[in-house]
C-alpha cells in the first residue's frame, strides 16, 4: 500500500507539528520530535512509543536511509511522506536530512528506582545544546544516569534530541527539585561532586566513590546554593591564561573524564 503524502502547509497534521515547536505544547501533547539519521537510528532501538516517521528522500543523505525505514515498518510505525516545502516546515535544521519522527515523551520517577553508579545532575541548565551535549558525553563515559535539577529546559526539546545525537532515548534521564534529588542521593549514601571555579581543590586525580553524582550548574550563575551546602567535595577544573570559568558542557566533559581515569 502507497503511504500517505503531505504536500499542503494547510495541512491539519502538518500544522500539529509545526505547533510542537512551542515548548508549552509538547508539554501538553506529552509529544516531540525528533528529526535527523542518527537520531532516528537511536530511537527506534528504545522502548519510547513512536507514532510516525515522516520522510522526505530529497533530503536522503548517504545509502542506509531505507534500511532504517524498514526498521521503523518492522515496528509498526506509521509512515508519512512529505514534499521538500512540507518538510522544511516542521524541520529544525539548515540541511534537513530527510527523517522526522514524532513520538511520546516519557521521564521516570526517580522514586521508582534505586540507582547505582555515576549519576550526572544538570543544575538549571540553560541552553538545549549544551544538556543535549552533556547527555551524549556522559554517555560516550558510560554515565547513563541524568538528572535535571530544577529543569528550565525541557529535556525533550528537539535541538536537546539533535546535541545529544539521540542519546537521550537510551538512557535513564529524571527531572526533580533539588532538595528531592538531595534527599534521594544522601539516602543511597551518594558522594554529591559540585563544580565550583572558586573552590580551592583541584579535580586533576580526584578519584570519586563507586556511586557519585556530578553536579554540573547553570551556564550564567553555576551551582545553586543548596548543591554547594549539599556538596560532600568541591572541586575546580584547573585552567590557564587567566580563563576562570568554562562552558557547562566543556566543563561537564573535562569533569567526567577525570572521573572516568580514576573511576574503580
Amino acid at each position: 500500500m502507497k503511504s500517505k503524502e503531505i504536500s499542503s502547509l494547510a495541512n491539519p497534521e502538518l500544522k500539529f507539528l509545526i505547533s510542537l515547536k512551542k515548548n508549552k505544547l509538547r508539554r501538553q501533547e506529552q509529544k516531540s520530535l525528533a528529526e535527523g539519521y542518527r537520531e532516528n537510528l537511536q530511537l527506534i532501538s528504545s522502548n519510547f512509543e513512536i507514532d510516525t516517521l515522516y520522510i522526505c528522500r530529497e533530503f536522503f543523505i548517504g545509502e542506509n536511509n531505507q534500511e532504517l525505514i524498514e526498521k521503523f515498518k518492522n515496528k509498526n510505525v506509521r509512515i508519512v511522506d512529505l514534499t521538500s516545502k512540507a518538510f522544511k516546515a516542521i524541520s529544525y535544521r539548515d540541511r534537513p536530512d530527510g527523517m522526522i519522527s514524532l513520538f511520546k515523551v516519557k521521564t521516570q520517577n526517580i522514586d521508582s528506582k534505586d540507582l547505582s553508579g555515576p549519576i550526572l545532575i544538570a543544575d538549571s541548565i540553560e541552553k538545549p545544546g549544551n544538556l543535549g551535549t552533556m547527555i551524549r558525553t556522559a554517555r560516550s563515559f558510560d554515565i547513563t544516569n541524568i538528572i535535571s535539577s530544577d529543569g528550565v529546559t525541557d529535556f525533550f526539546n528537539p535541538n536537546v534530541i539533535r546535541s545529544s545525537i539521540g542519546h537521550i532515548f537510551n538512557i535513564n534521564i529524571f527531572s526533580e527539585k533539588s532538595k528531592k534529588i538531595i534527599s534521594y542521593l544522601q539516602r543511597l549514601n551518594y558522594e554529591i561532586i559540585s563544580l565550583d571555579p572558586d573552590s580551592a581543590n583541584s579535580i586533576k586525580s580526584y578519584k570519586p566513590k563507586k556511586n557519585y553524582a556530578l553536579v554540573i550548574g547553570s551556564e550564567q550563575y553555576g551551582i545553586s546554593e543548596i548543591w554547594k551546602d549539599n556538596a560532600s567535595q568541591i572541586l575546580k577544573i584547573d585552567t590557564e591564561n587567566k580563563v576562570d570559568s568554562l562552558n557547562a558542557s566543556g566543563a561537564a566533559a573535562i569533569a567526567m573524564w577525570e572521573f572516568y581515569k580514576n573511576y574503580e
